[in-house]
C-alpha cells in the first residue's frame, strides 16, 4: 500500500500529461487503465457499501453491462470496460481523499493540466496564424484545417480547454496573494486558453461557461462574498470577443431566419433517435443496430451530410436511452444530480462547475462515446468525485484547510 501511495503523484501527472500528446491515443488509454488499477489497489471492498450517493453510479454500470452482454458482440466487453471506467472506478477515488499526499498535490495536478492545455492552445494559435493564407480568417475553413491536420474534434478540445479554464480560475481565487511573476504567468495562460476557445469556438461549451459564470455569480452573491467587478468584466469581454471574432453566431441566426430547424442535421439526429427510442418501447435496443437504424431513418431527409457521415444521436442522454432504455437514462441523470446536490452542499464549486459543463455538453454531443470525452470525464471524477462521496471531513473545504 505504501508503494502504491508513492505512485499516485507520478501516475496522475502522467495521466494529465497525456492530454498534451493527445494524438497518441494508446498512451491515454494506458494511463486510464493504470489509474484504474491504482484505485483498485487502494480499495477496501469489505468496507464498501451501497448508499444513496453511489447507488445510481452502480446501477448505470449494471444496466449497461446487462445490455452489452444480452446483445453480445466482439465489442461488448470493450464497452463494459469503458462503462466500468466511467461509473465504478471513479467511486474508488474516495480512498484518495484519505491519503495526505493526494490532498497536498491536488492543486498542483490542476495546474499541470492547465499548463498542458495552455501549451496546446499556443500550438493551435501558431497553426492558425501560419494557416491564414489558406483560410483568410474564414472561421469554417480555419476550423476544418485545424481539425483535419491536428486530428481532434473542435467540441472535445474546447471541452478540455474549458476544464483548464475552470481549474485555473479555481487556482487564482486568491489572486491578490500571488507574486507578480505568477500573476503574469496566470494571465498569459488565460489569454492562451481563451484564444484556443475562440479559434475552435464550440457553441455549447461557450454557452456552458456563460451559464457557469452566472451560477457562480449567484452563489457568491447569496453568500455575501465580495465579487470582483474586474472579473465580471473579464468574463463579459471574453464572451463578446468570442461572438465578434467568429461569424458563426451571426450565420446561425441567419440560418434560423431563412430556414427551418427541421432542415438541420441536429434535428434529423434527435428526431430519428427519438423515433428509435419510441419503437423500442423505451426499453433500449441492440447497440450493434443503432447506427444502421439511424442511417435508415435519415434517408428521407436527403441530406448530403447525413448520407456521407455516420451521424450518431449527438446527444448523450438520447444515446444512453437508446442503449439502456428509460432506466439507464434515469440512472445516468441521477449520477449528475448527486454530483450537483452534494457539490452545492459541500460548497465544492469547482466540481459543481465541471458537472454543469458536462451536463450542457451532453445535450449536443455523445461525449462519452469518444475516448477524448471519456478521458476528460474520467479525469474530473477521479480528482473530485471522492470529495463529495466521503464523510464531511473529506470534503474539499476541509482539505484546503490542512
Amino acid at each position: 500500500m505504501n508503494f502504491s501511495k508513492k505512485l499516485i503523484k507520478p501516475i496522475l501527472y502522467l495521466f494529465v500529461f497525456s492530454s498534451l500528446i493527445y494524438f497518441v491515443e494508446a498512451f491515454q488509454s494506458i494511463m486510464m487503465i493504470v489509474t484504474a488499477l491504482l484505485l483498485i489497489s487502494f480499495a477496501k471492498f469489505e468496507d464498501f457499501k451501497i448508499s444513496r450517493k453511489n447507488a445510481s453510479f452502480l446501477f448505470s454500470f449494471i444496466i449497461l453491462a446487462f445490455y452489452y452482454i444480452l446483445f453480445y458482440s466482439s465489442k461488448s466487453f470493450k464497452l463494459i470496460a469503458e462503462s466500468l471506467l466511467l461509473f465504478v472506478i471513479p467511486l474508488l477515488s474516495v480512498y484518495l481523499y484519505k491519503i495526505e499526499t493526494f490532498s497536498k498535490d491536488l492543486k498542483k495536478i490542476q495546474f499541470a493540466y492547465s499548463i498542458c492545455l495552455s501549451l496546446l492552445c499556443l500550438y493551435f494559435l501558431g497553426f492558425y496564424i501560419y494557416d491564414i493564407p489558406n483560410h483568410h480568417f474564414d472561421w469554417y475553413l480555419a476550423r476544418y484545417n485545424l481539425e483535419f491536420y491536428n486530428k481532434i474534434h473542435g467540441t472535445y478540445i474546447c471541452l478540455w480547454i474549458a476544464i483548464a479554464i475552470l481549474f485555473l480560475a479555481d487556482l487564482t481565487s486568491s489572486f491578490k496573494q500571488f507574486p507578480v511573476h505568477k500573476k503574469a504567468l496566470f494571465f498569459i495562460m488565460f489569454v492562451l486558453l481563451f484564444s484556443g476557445l475562440i479559434i475552435y469556438n464550440s457553441r455549447n461549451i461557450i454557452v456552458g461557461l456563460i451559464i457557469i459564470s452566472g451560477v457562480r455569480f449567484l452563489l457568491l452573491k447569496k453568500e455575501n462574498t465580495t465579487i470582483s467587478k474586474k472579473l465580471i468584466f473579464l468574463v463579459l469581454f471574453a464572451v463578446l470577443a468570442v461572438v465578434l471574432l467568429s461569424r458563426r453566431y451571426i450565420e446561425d441566426i441567419q440560418f434560423l431566419l431563412d430556414n427551418s430547424f427541421k432542415n438541420s442535421t441536429r434535428y434529423a439526429a434527435w428526431s430519428c433517435s427519438s423515433k428509435l427510442i419510441y419503437d423500442s418501447n423505451f426499453m433500449g435496443m441492440d447497440f450493434n443496430l443503432i447506427q444502421d437504424k439511424l442511417n435508415e431513418c435519415y434517408a428521407p431527409f436527403h441530406n448530403p451530410e447525413l448520407e456521407k457521415f455516420k451521424i450518431n444521436s449527438h446527444n448523450q442522454y438520447l444515446d444512453y436511452m437508446l442503449k439502456g432504455g428509460i432506466f439507464m437514462l434515469l440512472a445516468f441523470i441521477s449520477t449528475l444530480f448527486i454530483k450537483i446536490q452534494y457539490s452545492i452542499k459541500q460548497q465544492n464549486y469547482l466540481y459543481l462547475s465541471l458537472t454543469i459543463l458536462f451536463v450542457i455538453s451532453f445535450i449536443t454531443e455523445n461525449v462519452l462515446v469518444r475516448q477524448y470525452g471519456m478521458y476528460s470525464y474520467f479525469l474530473c471524477d477521479i480528482l473530485f468525485l471522492g470529495s463529495i462521496l466521503g464523510n464531511k471531513n473529506h470534503s474539499r473545504n476541509e482539505i484546503e484547510k490542512h
